[in-house]
């Protein structure tokens, strides 16, 4: 049995998930999962909450919490928003859990004894004003790479780069707005450039269908650019203390250092719940799958494998999947200038399926953007699940439940035209199977929604309410042949279909009075005799007053 670990991104306990989070990682993250269990195989899929850094801090302080209550207050929300998504983890944990802390422990005490840790002067910032250090999210300046201003000084949202503690230029403290002042402390430094021929050679084995060539060729631009060191160190920090008998009582672990080190740290939370043995995933034959926003390749693709590399005895992840972002009707989403949807929002006034189903059809393993429009999200949904999808099935199984008494009725001699639609259909259960194994998700719902409308067009040319009204043994021949080769069709389709719209599809394996098989969709699988249970509407359409005040509420800032 294949053996699967899939992660999503941790979310930063820090604010409310808005679409752009579901569509870049979550939805595809859990459409992969659901996947890979209908095909039978051994699949864990873990999460959790992102909870250190100086931006919890930050926040924290200004809502008058504690760091640690402001992260459960934005966990417990996260986790409620994910829950109505429909994402069917099977661990969500959190990176401030004893777990974690061992594991990150480990790590850099391991690092360091294989000599990929050192000490080294650095130069910091220190506020007079607020008598603090500043880590890298209280200070903000001009990027030493691109000139880009307003910047926080550890990464440039405009180049993507990572800017070293001390690198940006025209520094400023974001909680008084003067200009900090510097000193000398040692910091504990990761040698990153040790691993820069290795990572180079493992991104170079991948596959194009395991790693985006997109994704690679950007990371080995950034390794022959030359990697610099790590700096792991951060003092006046929220996070775990570094376990080193040098290092100083206000010194802490960089946040990204224990981030990733999470998907460990849930696995074994799992492992404890469940009995199952963590290592088998972490250390064993295992296709280790991140989900991950293409902010974060830097960290996922060159930080988090060199970590791996240095303590040894782990499988490297086998498989990346990274999507673009959302913007949100051609303008980039923004929390400050009020123009994003939450989730929150949005499940409280649409079925998650309906957000699944549009957001999945733009996720395509692909690091170029897509947009989030209101009125197409109306259109796709009311023409591809209600008018497409939804009108086949209900005329099927309605038909059957009218004229057979809900039971599948044999078939009769097959013609040219139903060999040529069930060989059709068998066919888009193969090419929808290759493109969920290369993550394009759009591709899969555009086939499926092809196969629909082939279907919908060979069930009118069939018109098996002409053959009803005959009667006899010509209704047993002419309506019960493309009645039995349609619920057969519906079945392997709705298999295709539950991992992105699962709630919809249950509803759907309901009335057909069975449940999904990727095995038995490839083939006949519903019987002749096989009694269906009563058919009900699967969807509903999205009104257009509905998007218009959604869009008008949008322009006056009022949704975030």
């Amino acid at each position: 049995m294949r053996r699967v670990l899939v992660t999503a991104a941790l979310p930063y306990a820090n604010s409310d998930l808005h679409l752009g989070h579901a569509f870049s990682t979550y939805i595809p993250a859990d459409i992969f999962s659901r996947y890979c269990r209908l095909k039978g195989w051994d699949v864990v899929f873990v999460c959790g909450s992102d909870e250190h850094g100086t931006p919890v801090s930050v926040a924290a302080r200004e809502a008058g919490r504690t760091p640690l209550e402001h992260v459960e207050y934005f966990r417990r929300r996260q986790m409620e928003d994910l829950a109505r998504l429909g994402i069917s983890f099977d661990n969500y944990y959190r990176t401030h859990s004893e777990e974690n802390r061992e594991l990150t422990e480990e790590f850099l005490i391991k690092l360091r004894e294989n000599g990929y840790i050192y000490k080294k002067k650095v130069t910091l910032f220190y506020c007079e004003n607020d008598k603090i250090y500043l880590p890298d999210r209280m200070i903000k300046g001009k990027c030493p790479y691109c000139g880009a201003e307003d910047q926080y000084s550890d990464s440039c949202e405009v180049c993507g780069r990572t800017i070293e503690p001390g690198m940006i230029l025209e520094p400023y403290c974001i909680l008084c707005k003067t200009p900090p002042s510097t000193r000398s402390e040692e910091h504990f430094i990761f040698r990153l450039s040790a691993f820069s021929d290795i990572l180079l050679e493992w991104l170079k084995s991948k596959s194009n269908e395991d790693f985006s060539r997109d994704v690679v060729n950007y990371v080995v631009q950034w390794i022959k650019s030359g990697l610099q060191d790590w700096d792991i160190t951060r003092e006046d920090y929220w996070g775990f203390k570094l376990p080193y008998k040098d290092a100083k009582d206000n010194q802490y672990v960089y946040v990204w250092f224990d981030a990733p080190i999470g998907y460990i740290a849930s696995t074994v939370n799992w492992s404890k719940r469940t009995g199952r043995d963590w290592r088998d995933y972490w250390m064993g034959d295992c296709l280790i799958t991140h989900f991950i926003g293409k902010d974060i390749v830097y960290h996922h693709l060159l930080f988090w494998p060199a970590m791996l590399m240095g303590v040894g005895g782990y499988t490297l992840p086998g498989k990346y999947v990274v999507n673009g972002y959302l913007t949100l009707e051609g303008r980039k989403m923004s929390k400050s200038r009020k123009w994003l949807v939450p989730l929150k929002r949005v499940l409280e006034k649409f079925p998650a399926d309906y957000i699944r189903f549009y957001l999945a059809s733009k996720a395509s393993n692909s690091v170029s953007d897509n947009d989030f429009s209101w009125l197409e999200f109306m259109s796709k949904v009311n023409g591809d699940l209600v008018d497409n999808i939804g009108n086949f099935a209900h005329r099927v199984l309605t038909f059957i439940s009218k004229w057979f008494n809900r039971r599948v009725p044999a078939p009769g001699d097959m013609e040219e035209q139903d060999n040529d639609f069930a060989s059709s259909f068998m066919k888009m259960v193969e090419e929808v199977e290759k493109e969920y194994e290369k993550c394009d998700f759009s591709q899969v719902i555009r086939r499926i929604i092809e196969a629909f409308k082939k279907a919908n067009s060979y069930f009118t040319a069939k018109a098996p309410w002409e053959a009803v009204k005959k009667g006899g043994k010509t209704r047993e021949g002419e309506a019960a042949t493309p009645l039995y080769i349609c619920i057969n069709f519906l079945y392997s389709a709705a298999t295709c279909l539950y991992p992105i719209i699962p709630s919809s599809m249950e509803r759907l394996f309901e009335m057909m009075n069975t449940s999904a098989s990727w095995d038995s969709a490839k083939r006949f699988s519903i019987n002749a005799g096989h009694v269906i249970n009563e058919p009900k509407p699967l969807f509903r359409k999205i009104l257009e007053d509905e998007v218009k005040a959604e869009m008008k509420a949008l322009e006056e800032g009022m949704v975030a």
